[in-house]
């Protein structure tokens, strides 16, 4: 990989004191210095991405990368055992869309393809879709989430106007990819959705999904939502905007930034999280470098999420796992679901009604066992019978 093709280093430098994040993360340049700090395993990889796309063009923000890196290198080392790289801001020559996309899905696709997890840093959320494709090209089945407040999947502003709110509709009704794909989405504002897309929502799309007011009221109902995702797309919109005043599309109403620094902590606890993106900062708006701190706040608690991995991933005979078996008296006879006794986190047993194939374990949290035992088949429940159903 010619890494000085598509990287620009990060220029400056960072204090070097002994409890913060700068003493732990090498800032290589050059191919030979990228491929030997890639060669010590961190933790995760920082790509920065300056670039916003608006009516038709494309404009590069380098201030955007700059400003998240010097509040994100102040803050305080959560493990001695973290492991940082940050390979630079991407790079293109001719600022097109179609240019930057391109660099972005061969720069993380090689990242990826090497087994590192992959934190981008600024730019606009069209850039969920090709960090979607890099996915897509390690042939792997995956499961990607977003964190946003609307869809648009049937806006009436052009691609051209708005990229960064019709990205949705490319990655959960146009695109075509040969490997399987689950899409959850957290954080819906009812007022942004039309009827329409309320039904498109729930008879065609497979995605589940936890509206605004959800999350607000308990955040831990996200937790399973993020457990498996290998793509995090965080629209940094759906923060409210007096905790992140300086975004695209900003809304006064939104998640503190404590949930949001919540969810951002599942997503790290996560057993993919093979890309991160926290999208939609808006630098030329962020006096006093506010919402840059916001945004290395979620990072850094992704990053606490890393360090803090729970060792309860089901075994092939489930034998780490508590089992609940909850007769129905109908279709489904029974629901079984399985908890791990120190993690305290569940899973529900997914038996396909139509086809063949044994069940299969999906994250869910303890309200879902709470319904079945009120005789209730939850939602979840029939969301994934859909996955079976090609």
């Amino acid at each position: 990989m010619e890494w000085e093709a598509f990287l620009r280093p990060v220029g400056g430098t960072f204090p070097m004191y002994l409890q913060r994040l700068p003493v732990v993360t090498s800032f290589p340049s050059g191919k030979i210095a990228v491929e030997e700090a890639l060669e010590n395993g961190p933790t995760a990889v920082f790509v920065g991405y300056p670039y916003y796309q608006r009516k038709g063009r494309v404009y590069c923000w380098p201030s955007a990368t700059r400003r998240i890196r010097k509040r994100l290198y102040r803050l305080a080392l959560p493990s001695v055992a973290l492991r940082l790289v940050d390979v630079g801001d991407l790079f293109v020559e001719e600022l097109t869309a179609e240019g930057v996309y391109a660099a972005l899905e061969e720069v993380v696709a090689e990242l990826l393809r090497r087994g590192h997890s992959v934190v981008v840093l600024g730019g606009s959320q069209e850039a969920a879709y090709p960090l979607y494709r890099a996915l897509a090209a390690q042939e792997t089945p995956f499961t990607y989430a977003l964190v946003d407040k609307r869809l648009d999947l049937l806006d009436s502003l052009s691609i051209e106007d708005a990229p960064h709110r019709r990205y949705h509709s490319d990655m959960l009704l146009d695109e075509q990819v040969r490997v399987p794909t689950w899409g959850h989405v957290i954080g819906l504002a009812w007022h942004w959705m039309s009827p329409e897309e309320e039904n498109l929502l729930h008879e065609k799309l497979r995605i589940l999904y936890l509206r605004l007011n959800e999350v607000l009221t308990d955040p831990d109902l996200a937790e399973p939502l993020l457990r498996m995702a290998a793509l995090l797309s965080f629209d940094l919109s759906v923060v409210r905007g007096a905790d992140a005043p300086a975004v695209l599309d900003g809304d006064v109403e939104g998640l503190p930034i404590e949930i949001a620094a919540k969810l951002m902590r599942f997503a790290g606890m996560g057993y993919r999280s093979d890309v991160v993106h926290i999208a939609n900062y808006h630098p030329l708006r962020d006096e006093g470098g506010r919402t840059a701190s916001a945004v290395a706040l979620l990072l850094w608690y992704f990053l606490e999420g890393r360090v803090n991995l729970q060792d309860d991933f089901p075994r092939a005979d489930r034998s780490n796992l508590e089992r609940y078996t909850v007769p129905m008296g109908g279709e489904p006879p029974e629901l079984v679901f399985f908890r791990h006794p120190i993690s305290g986190r569940w899973w529900i047993e997914i038996v396909p009604l139509k086809g063949s194939g044994p069940g299969r374990l999906f994250p869910c949290t303890q309200r879902e066992y709470a319904e079945a035992l009120q005789g209730d088949i939850p939602r979840l429940w029939y969301v994934l019978q859909l996955s079976f159903s090609d």
